[in-house]
């Protein structure tokens, strides 16, 4: 099964280079440099993954997955963030919105099993969420 996933942040270069990154990877990958136009297509589809910037312009990317997690719940999000004094409060301020935070300069193993470790929580959080309401 391929996964929805889904980056946005308003560097068309980092973009450019998480899609060269993931394209041998099984997921369907979207990219958005407008974080409004991110938000006009989360309810068109199922979304596994979502990995924002924290300072994407128009939005801040902690608010921008709450808006997320509004519309699809059981998306997990990744906060991507450069900056080491917000590093150590996202630990706490994700927990409500998101799955984990990773590091800019994003480092490619560190972003990869990143995305991988939520898509396997987000695979077993809708299993479980499944299976209590068929029961």
């Amino acid at each position: 099964m391929k996964f929805n996933v889904m980056f946005v942040d308003d560097s068309m270069s980092v973009l450019e280079s998480l899609q060269w990154l993931f394209k041998d990877e099984p997921y369907y990958l979207f990219t958005f440099d407008n974080p409004l136009d991110a938000l006009k297509v989360i309810r068109t589809l199922e979304w596994a993954v979502v990995v924002a910037d924290r300072s994407i312009q128009k939005m801040d990317g902690l608010e921008f997955l709450k808006r997320v997690q509004v519309d699809s719940p059981h998306t997990m999000g990744i906060i991507m963030s450069d900056d080491n004094e917000i590093t150590g409060k996202l630990d706490t301020l994700y927990s409500a919105c998101g799955y984990r935070w990773v590091k800019k300069p994003l480092k490619k193993n560190e972003i990869k099993q990143a995305v991988k470790m939520a898509i396997a929580y987000y695979e077993t959080n809708v299993d479980s969420k499944e299976h209590a309401t068929s029961t």
